[in-house]
């Protein structure tokens, strides 16, 4: 393996480690947020020196180069769709000689290019639509934001696609029945009103939250999902739209309803009105629903749920307002649409796979959704598994779901093939959970909790295979947008540490590694802090 580590750290590390011993702002300096693929590179974010180490991985020997973020950096995620990462930072307090700073979002590139919006309260999360245009940044629901008062409703609304100024980001207090954001969900491009227009919903405890993203100087619509006097936390947990028909439906802990919310076109008040209001409508779903899928026509849209605290799935034709229960052999969890052929029918069809996560059930059942409503039972097939399921990966495009079971003499693994309806063993000595696709889904790349050989499954041909590297993995990230196939395998070491694999010729010749990467400038900053 070839190995260009950065040698010329070699000092400075070691001198880094006396240091350390006497001054502990050394340690934290070295401390780093997990890292993210920002197209072809990896962007590492360090807390305590508020900047950004970008590792291009674009040429044969990477390069490296230091961004600066803003102060107490808190979040570092990848740009959905977009060759960027995105860090969110609290801000500076302020003390004695430092003076304060607002809280920023940064965009930082591979080159390592950056742009940065102002915006002004400390939040903690964030949150990205489908097309990486917009981010919300807001707080998640925890007791303290590090400030002495901060308003938990407070959100930021920023346009990705344009510049920080005075209209952007959009500040603004969600309205409050008591409750603070849960998340935050975006719909895809809708029609309302007559217009396209991308919605931000804001989950809190029994309601929800509608910003019109298109018309952000607009007030926003607050549903509530029960009752003033109702105490329960009916905490919605699931959104899926109709984006043909301006229509949302919700899912919701401690219910057993779903939540239609149809958005009517109205007359607007004023300017700072909005053009639509939401019906809102109720449909039973059984007992603890837990996954629902929309299908069919625009004229004649249904749902598919699961409902595990009633063993059964049901179908709820959308416009007639009529269910149909549909009895399973094997409890499910989880609702997976895909097009593909089945053993009586080569020709593809939309149908459904109902399986459960969380060591619930040891099998699968097969739904055919044509004539569901008249033949039921008689659509659903049931086949075992064998094992208790307990984690899935969906790869519906090539008909497959990869499932995850508890260690057992059959193996940890199973692929499941959609068309033939076959599960193979797949024997692993690492948990699902630390497996991850390629973003050509190529391939199955699997890092073991602790060793140092990385794993991975054709998916072309499901061959398996491993490489053995030079220290435990604690986790891999597939960077390919691009550029060729690679795979970057991380190791625990607070200097940077990580492997780069060919993900086209995996072979330890093919592989090279890159250690003291964070260690740029580290005694420098440090004195200065």
């Amino acid at each position: 393996m070839r190995n260009p580590s950065l040698n010329r750290y070699l000092p400075l590390a070691v001198a880094l480690a006396a240091c350390a011993d006497r001054d502990p702002r050394y340690a934290r300096s070295m401390e780093s947020l997990a890292p993210v693929a920002a197209g072809s590179a990896l962007v590492y974010v360090q807390p305590a020196l508020a900047r950004a180490t970008v590792v291009d991985l674009t040429q044969e020997t990477p390069t490296v180069r230091q961004v600066a973020v803003g102060a107490d950096p808190v979040v570092v995620s990848a740009r959905v769709a977009h060759d960027e990462a995105l860090v969110l930072s609290r801000g500076e307090r302020g003390s004695q000689g430092v003076a304060p700073a607002p809280a920023t979002l940064s965009a930082i590139t591979a080159n390592g290019a950056a742009r940065r919006w102002t915006l002004g309260s400390p939040f903690n999360a964030v949150a990205q639509d489908a097309a990486g245009r917009y981010a919300i940044t807001y707080y998640n629901n925890s007791a303290s934001a590090g400030r002495l008062l901060f308003n938990p409703n407070e959100v930021a609304v920023v346009d990705l696609d344009r510049p920080s100024g005075a209209a952007n980001p959009v500040i603004r207090t969600v309205r409050s029945f008591g409750g603070v954001p849960n998340g935050v969900v975006f719909s895809p491009t809708m029609t309302v009103a007559g217009e396209p227009r991308t919605l931000a919903v804001v989950l809190s405890d029994a309601y929800v939250t509608l910003l019109d993203l298109n018309h952000p100087e607009r007030s926003e619509v607050t549903v509530r999902l029960t009752l003033p006097e109702d105490a329960r936390a009916v905490a919605p947990a699931q959104v899926v739209f109709d984006t043909d028909n301006a229509t949302m439906y919700l899912r919701a802990d401690q219910s057993n309803d779903l939540y239609v919310l149809r958005l009517v076109t109205v007359t607007p008040e004023n300017a700072t009105a909005n053009d639509f209001r939401p019906a809102l409508n109720q449909l039973a779903a059984g007992v603890r629903p837990a996954d629902l899928a929309l299908f069919g026509e625009a004229n004649a849209r249904k749902l598919l749920v699961v409902s595990p605290g009633s063993r059964d799935a049901r179908v709820i034709d959308t416009v007639a307002n009529t269910t149909t229960v549909v009895p399973l052999d094997a409890v499910a969890n989880r609702v997976l649409l895909f097009n593909g052929p089945s053993p009586r029918s080569p020709a593809p069809a939309l149908r459904a796979l109902l399986y459960a996560t969380a060591g619930v059930a040891s099998a699968v059942s097969f739904v055919e959704l044509t004539d569901i409503e008249s033949r039921r039972s008689q659509n659903v097939e049931t086949l075992q598994l064998g094992r208790i399921t307990n984690q899935a990966l969906a790869l519906p495009e090539r008909g497959v779901v990869m499932f995850g079971h508890p260690t057992s003499a059959m193996g940890s693994l199973s692929l499941l093939d959609l068309g033939r309806r076959t599960a193979a063993p797949i024997f692993s000595e690492a948990a699902l959970e630390n497996a991850r696709f390629d973003d050509d889904r190529q391939a199955l790349w699997v890092a073991p909790q602790s060793g140092q050989r990385l794993g991975f499954i054709e998916l072309t041909n499901f061959r398996p295979g491993e490489i053995r590297l030079d220290a435990p993995i604690v986790d891999v990230i597939p960077v390919a947008r691009g550029m060729a196939r690679r795979v970057v395998a991380l190791h625990d070491a607070p200097d940077g540490w990580i492997t780069v694999v060919d993900g086209t010729d995996v072979t330890r010749e093919r592989s090279r590694s890159l250690r003291g990467f964070l260690l740029t400038g580290l005694l420098d900053e440090g004195e200065a802090q």
